[in-house]
């Protein structure tokens, strides 16, 4: 007879003991694996990207883990404690040098000036839209440093001596689930998949013995398979934590204030991604505060002349009103007198302040200036024709409703020269461009004066594109082309040289500028050539969040609209689509000519529309995917089974493994599991007796003593384990039997046996 008392547990391999040596390095592998995956997603949340930096990070966070492995193998004691502050010390610095700063303010002396540095930055960040595409060195040193401490203190808890492997997976799980919050992957299902994977590594890789790994990844490959699966279910429009919303709340009142004429130079309003406002529109729509409709010159700027075109907004929308919606406004950190509308706004309501109409379609405060907390709603005319409406729009323009739209003032050259004022004829009227100077009404030479003046080459171009138009639709993708044609986005472009005015120098000798350089062109060369235009200023549609669109300042855009007769002010972005306000509507380029087509309503560059393709009806696209939910689900419960059922044998497997007799293990822990005493007085005889009531139970007892004692007796067989389960549970409810098929799990081969057909026996009655 034989005890069931448990022995002394080891951990065991195929091959004895893992080395420590072998261990470390499993380890190792796995926080370089995990690290270096989660450093190049992390290094992603600037730009530009900061993947340099993040690897020599990770280096030094390797580094900072072995040395102090070594350090706290040594005896507990002041030197050891010591070397553990210098090491954190050492390693701050070098991180913070990883990011750029210079080294003499790691100086003592410098302490104050760091630590200021620092504070301030960190201040900002609850304020900041992700990626960061600011200026601020600091603010950018410490996004990075966030990662590299990330770093640091992952290789610090996984490479001691007693390896803290779940802090380690929260820091490298940090690292990885903050990045990709902050700038969405392009295959987020395929970046978690791996994510998972070298989690597990971290978390089991020098856990498992050379027999387990196999079925250890196995397991792995069948989680990241459901995941696969449910993810996308789970997925939803809103956030389940929302975090811009808390980051709100730590702004601390926080709010922007904007000069909206156009002032040409590096740009000098805030970049942080302040949260501005929310509007609730149909469709993603520019947000208008203010139409620069005089050229002084030099730059664009609101209309000074007190006297405004007459408005046919009014009438359109009655002629289109499926152009015109109401639109709510919600404001957050934004301080200013102009409300925010769209297109042409026809009218103000429930606003908390007092609307006044400045000039058609803008409206301003009659009070105070709109703050945080403010909300008003307005109903807005905003055209969104197609193309072959507006090549059939012509040109029979009223000239009441556009005499301000085809006007310039063109500077003098020369000392004592005059501007000039010139109000271009319409598009093919067969009228006359006129143009008189500031101090009289002496008559003068438009076409002479214009091409002596310092927009000779943009009147020229003008002329050019416009003799090679069919439409004044035609003329403005013509002009849109021209003006996007080499150049780039830049925000600090090059200043012109002397005597060169900036639109001038932007169209033929830097090609470099942002949104004020291309729209400030585009209107210049359209008024040139007869086609009534205006600069706009205010903010691209911003980011979606569910029902919102959420605005921020890097949404602070400027941009053009373009006058049609029988359809009003349409909207044109010739802005790059690489700018800062991402959300820009960008014209696209048709691929067959070489020219820039500006179709205002396509979409921003790069979004898929949304809903099914043209092939699959949205209705018949819902129908298939409603058809399909149930045997979704179905496969994902039947894989959630097996996937508990997978880990509940790996870790009697793995607990077995430690006992010099499993089967004898496994008997005992599924006797304490089913409320049955196991004292060590129990022997396989005593079992025998209580259980011999069930001939299934005595012939496992009696195949578990003969492998024991015999030679080469076969192992109990999977009919007598399940009469064991039976007899575990039976007459004890339904409770235990349930625990009964958790203390004894099917194995493997009694899944297979339960699967595998049965054949029938021949009939001999």
């Amino acid at each position: 007879m034989t005890s069931l008392s448990a022995p002394a547990p080891r951990l065991a391999t195929s091959s004895g003991v893992r080395p420590v040596a072998g261990r470390l390095g499993l380890r190792v592998k796995a926080f370089l694996a995990l690290g270096l995956y989660g450093a190049t997603h992390w290094a992603r949340i600037v730009r530009p990207s900061a993947q340099g930096d993040l690897l020599l990070m990770l280096v030094i966070a390797l580094a900072a883990g072995l040395l102090s492995r070594a350090l706290l193998s040594r005896p507990a004691g002041a030197p050891r404690v010591a070397g553990l502050v210098a090491l954190g010390f050492v390693t701050f610095g070098l991180l913070l040098l990883a990011t750029g700063v210079p080294l003499w303010i790691l100086r003592p002396d410098h302490w104050d000036e760091l630590v200021g540095h620092l504070g301030d930055a960190l201040t900002a960040l609850p304020a900041l839209r992700m990626p960061y595409r600011g200026f601020d060195d600091w603010v950018r040193a410490v996004l990075e440093l966030g990662g590299g401490l990330l770093l640091a203190a992952a290789a610090v808890l996984l490479l001691a001596p007693r390896a803290r492997t779940f802090g380690a997976a929260v820091c490298l799980g940090t690292l990885y689930a903050t990045a990709i919050i902050e700038h969405t992957p392009t295959h987020p299902y395929l970046d978690g998949a791996v994510f998972a994977l070298l989690l597990g590594f971290v978390l089991w890789g020098d856990r498992l013995d050379e027999r387990e790994r196999p079925l250890a990844i196995g397991f792995g490959l069948l989680v990241v398979l459901a995941a696969v699966i449910l993810a996308p279910r789970l997925d939803s429009g809103r956030p389940w934590i929302d975090y811009e919303k808390i980051a709100e709340s730590l702004q601390g009142g926080k709010s922007d204030t904007f000069v909206w004429n156009h002032h040409y130079g590096p740009i000098t309003w805030s970049r942080d991604g302040l949260e501005l406002a929310r509007s609730q529109t149909k469709g993603d729509l520019y947000l208008k505060t203010a139409n620069l409709e005089d050229f002084d010159g030099r730059e664009w700027i609101q209309d000074r002349s007190g006297f405004a075109n007459d408005d046919d907004s009014q009438d359109l929308a009655g002629r289109h009103p499926e152009w015109q919606q109401t639109i709510h406004v919600s404001i957050k950190g934004l301080k200013s007198r102009q409300f925010l509308g769209a297109g042409s706004t026809l009218r103000i309501f429930n606003a908390s302040r007092q609307p006044v109409e400045v000039t058609p379609d803008v409206f301003n405060s009659a009070t105070k200036p709109l703050k945080r907390g403010d909300g008003y709603d307005a109903t807005v005319y905003y055209p969104r024709p197609s193309t072959a409406q507006m090549n059939e729009a012509g040109a029979g323009y009223s000239y009441a409703v556009v005499r301000g739209d085809l006007g310039l003032e063109i500077p003098a050259r020369g000392p004592g020269a005059t501007p000039l004022r010139v109000a271009f004829a319409p598009w093919q009227s067969g009228r006359g461009t006129f143009a008189r100077r500031a101090t009289g009404f002496e008559p003068v030479d438009a076409d002479a004066a214009l091409r002596s003046s310092p927009y000779a080459r943009t009147y020229a171009l003008a002329q050019l594109l416009a003799s090679g138009a069919q439409s004044p639709y035609d003329y403005v993708r013509k002009v849109i082309a021209r003006v996007q044609r080499d150049a780039r986005y830049s925000e600090t472009p090059p200043a012109p040289k002397r005597g060169v005015e900036p639109l001038e120098a932007f169209l033929f000798d830097d090609h470099a500028g942002y949104c004020q350089y291309f729209a400030g062109a585009t209107a210049l060369l359209l008024r040139m050539g007869g086609v009534p235009a205006r600069v706009v200023a205010g903010f691209a549609p911003g980011s979606r969040d569910g029902k919102d669109h959420v605005v921020r300042d890097l949404d602070a855009h400027s941009w053009v609209e373009v006058y049609f007769p029988d359809i009003g002010w349409v909207t044109f972005d010739p802005t790059p689509g690489d700018s800062p306000a991402r959300s820009q509507i960008t014209d696209r380029i048709e691929r067959s000519s070489s020219i820039t087509s500006a179709i205002p309503n396509l979409g921003a560059v790069g979004e898929r529309t949304a809903g099914p393709t043209p092939e699959a009806p949205a209705s018949t696209a819902a129908a298939a995917e409603s058809d399909s939910t149930p045997w979704v689900v179905a496969g994902a419960v039947v894989l959630a089974v097996l996937l508990a059922w997978a880990a509940v044998w790996i870790a009697r497997r793995r607990q077995l493994a430690r006992s010099e007799d499993p089967e004898v293990e496994e008997l005992r822990l599924a006797l304490i599991r089913t409320g049955r005493p196991a004292a060590d007085s129990l022997t396989l005889h005593r079992l025998e007796y209580l259980l011999g009531s069930n001939p299934g139970a005595l012939g496992y007892l009696e195949a578990l003593r003969l492998a024991r004692y015999g030679r080469g007796a076969a192992p109990p067989t999977p009919h007598q384990r399940r009469a064991l389960r039976q007899a575990l549970g039976a007459g004890l409810g339904l409770r235990v039997r349930l625990l009964a098929l958790w203390a004894l799990p099917p194995r493997p081969r009694e899944v297979l046996d339960a699967l595998r057909p049965r054949r029938r026996r021949p009939y001999t009655g």
